[in-house]
């Protein structure tokens, strides 16, 4: 049980600092967006346009994300006194080319340092209102500063190096497999705990300048409701229950605007056969849409998203493809909802005669 508790805690830290690194991340990807599409490519030459401008202000609102993830996974731990060494963490890990991976290791670190201070440092009560604006950060950011640079840069740089080095090297095969693995996540909890491992390392790796995962994502988040709407609602109708098919109709619409989500209802109802389809689909159209290059600079959207995405016309293909084939593995998975029905009756005459017996 303790154990259980404490691998809650560790991720609700974690899950603190992504909700508010998030918006800064789709700011950030907007104004880039928007920025390209209305100076074009040569938008990084003309700084002092308009669209220059709003290009160059998305630029510094991604230079962001990493601080505010250190800021507010310290905070998580420590509350307040947590942010101001967590941004000043966070900034260096950007610096020193640490990136998201020492922002996160940054923002435990100096979180339970600032939590350990704020416990045990005692001082004269004139002081007291000084402990969590000053006297705390001061301390924190001084042990935290001398932890990045000499215990996490060196290490964490080289390994982010080379992680980011080996990606832009892989090969198509390699690109489809990375896909296919971290695509199959959202399908498994509707982009739960399990499907916000595929976000979290999308969006790190936009940190770093690279979006074809985050393209991959946007595209698989939107396949599990899409699926299960089309099933309940075309394909399929004799398998689902009345309320299934009254869901279906809201999933497609939610799927479209990738709202994962939108499939739980039929996931809480009957997982085994839910999940194996959804996760196979989205996999299929993970591993496709990194092969197309698919890339999006926003987190969220679904069709929205589409006019800001890179490859627009893979993305849709890559949906297309995970979409049917989550469908067809519904079609095979779920059964006829009498012979359900059947089915639990006699289990529930087996039970009671056992009983009596």
């Amino acid at each position: 049980m303790a154990i259980a508790k404490r691998k809650f805690t560790f991720y609700k830290h974690m899950m603190t600092g992504v909700s508010y690194m998030i918006p800064v991340v789709a700011m950030g990807g907007l104004l880039i967006s928007i920025g390209t599409m209305l100076g074009g490519v040569s938008v990084i030459d003309s700084p002092e346009s308009f669209a220059g401008i709003v290009y160059f202000a998305g630029k510094t609102a991604m230079a962001l994300v990493v601080p505010v993830l250190t800021a507010f996974i310290a905070y998580s731990i420590a509350d307040r006194p947590g942010i101001a060494p967590g941004l000043l963490l966070g900034t260096m890990a950007v610096a020193n080319g640490t990136g998201f991976l020492g922002g996160i290791i940054a923002g435990y670190f100096i979180g339970y340092v600032s939590l350990f201070i704020k416990k045990k440092l005692r001082v004269p009560s004139a002081m007291e209102p000084l402990v969590p604006v000053l006297i705390i950060p001061l301390l924190s950011g001084i042990i935290g500063a001398l932890f990045m640079s000499y215990i996490i840069a060196p290490p964490i740089s080289a390994a982010t190096a080379a992680m980011i080095t080996m990606f832009k090297e892989m090969g198509t095969s390699s690109k489809f497999l990375f896909g296919a693995i971290l695509g199959a996540l959202p399908g498994v909890d509707m982009a739960g705990p399990i499907g916000k491992i595929f976000t979290t390392v999308a969006t790190g790796m936009m940190a770093e300048g690279i979006f074809e995962p985050n393209g991959a994502k946007v595209c698989c988040c939107m396949v599990p409701p899409l699926a299960l709407g089309i099933s309940s609602t075309f394909m399929s109708k004799k398998k689902y229950t009345k309320n299934e098919k009254e869901a279906g109709k809201p999933a497609l619409i939610l799927g479209l605007c990738q709202v994962t989500e939108g499939g739980l209802p039929f996931l809480l109802a009957n997982p085994l056969r839910v999940f194996p389809a959804t996760a196979i689909g989205c996999s299929v159209t993970g591993g496709i849409a990194m092969v197309f290059g698919v890339t999006a600079p926003v987190t969220m959207g679904g069709i929205f998203a589409l006019p800001v995405m890179g490859n627009p016309i893979g993305a849709v293909i890559a949906v297309t493809a995970g979409v049917i084939v989550a469908v067809a593995l519904l079609a095979i998975l779920r059964k006829d909802v009498e012979e359900e029905e059947v089915v639990k009756e006699e289990e529930l005459k087996m039970d009671i005669s056992i009983k009596v017996e």
